[in-house]
């Protein structure tokens, strides 16, 4: 899933805004805070991606849209975020 950078600045943004508005965190410095969410917002998608490309590559002897590769897709890719703490 690759989010263009003016997505992950409203994402950011929005993701600040929420955190100041349900007083969840007390943030000195605004600026800061708001690189360190971006740098997590591409560091979260582009895990995600990588793990896609992982799952494909698995599954690249299947035909996919079909039941047996939805069911294995499933599976990898669940596998995947765990093996890696996602």
């Amino acid at each position: 899933m690759s989010l263009s950078e003016d997505r992950i600045s409203t994402m950011a943004h929005e993701i600040i805004k929420c955190i100041w508005r349900d007083d969840l965190a007390d943030v000195s410095d605004d600026v800061r805070a708001l690189r360190r969410v971006k740098q997590s917002l591409e560091a979260f998608f582009g895990a995600v991606d990588e793990i896609e490309d992982a799952v494909r590559a698995k599954l690249r002897n299947k035909a996919p849209g079909s039941r047996d590769y939805e069911v294995l897709y499933q599976k990898f890719y669940h596998d995947e975020l765990a093996r890696r703490n996602l």
